[in-house]
């Protein structure tokens, strides 16, 4: 069986649709007889590519842009921050927080229960607790034996010049708190319970709806996210990456 070239049964430049219908009723054209002058610019969509077809090979370096990758990924990306050190919007409270390769690293403390350290966020100073949509990190931590939970990283919005804190302990949610030592675990601050004013757990959570109903006009002073003053032999942690509302802040890489 003979067959024939697209060019020979048409001398115009065709949509993509049409250079696609033209080959499959052809029964089978051969890849070279098809080439980029055979279809016209802005012609082809994404439904007329199969699955896997476009690979590294056809795409040019370069030549994908934010806009190209449709509203959901380009805002996903243009919302994605790498901080290469720690300085000014975020800070270190002490020398044993250091930023490595793969993330924020803390400690290891040889006694989790008296010493310890944290990284302070300043992008929402100023602010009033309610503007706080989303507070989501991940985080895994390790220490000699087992810490019974409770020498698990934990997250603290202080407010009004440091005089009042609001604080999210893994530990302390309910019904099936996450908080196993080794891997590495998402914590949703936002969708878990919190306590106002009391570190050391002497009360109750509330849902943090709950919190923003009783507090929501305070006043932001520091987001901080700690390991240790808590339990623990030789505790250690490691921080990945931290969202606040829709910007996510990587630390590793």
């Amino acid at each position: 069986m003979t067959f024939l070239s697209l060019r020979s049964r048409t001398t115009a430049v065709l949509a993509g649709a049409a250079v696609i219908a033209l080959a499959a009723g052809s029964g089978a054209v051969a890849s070279s007889l098809v080439t980029s002058h055979d279809i016209e610019n802005g012609t082809i969509r994404s439904v007329d590519i199969s699955d896997g077809a476009a690979n590294h090979r056809v795409i040019q370096d370069g030549g994908v842009r934010a806009d190209d990758l449709g509203p959901g990924l380009s805002s996903r990306l243009d919302h994605d921050s790498y901080v290469t050190a720690l300085g000014h919007q975020f800070q270190a409270t002490n020398d044993t927080v250091k930023r490595t390769p793969d993330g924020v690293a803390f400690g290891p403390y040889e006694n989790g229960g008296t010493a310890g350290g944290s990284i302070r966020f300043n992008g929402m100073n100023g602010k009033k607790l309610s503007d706080i949509k989303s507070l989501v990190y991940e985080m895994r931590y390790t220490s000699t034996g087992d810490s019974g939970g409770v020498g698990v990283p934990y997250l603290r919005i202080f407010l009004n010049n440091d005089a009042d804190d609001a604080i999210f302990s893994p530990n302390t949610q309910t019904p099936d708190p996450d908080v196993a030592e080794g891997p590495f675990h998402e914590w949703v601050a936002t969708s878990g319970s919190w306590r106002y004013d009391d570190d050391g757990g002497n009360n109750a959570d509330e849902s943090f709806h709950q919190l923003l109903a009783d507090h929501g006009s305070d006043t932001i002073s520091g987001i901080y996210i700690s390991t240790g003053f808590t339990n623990g032999q030789n505790l250690a942690s490691l921080l990945r990456w931290l969202q606040v509302n829709d910007t996510t802040y990587h630390f590793d890489g």
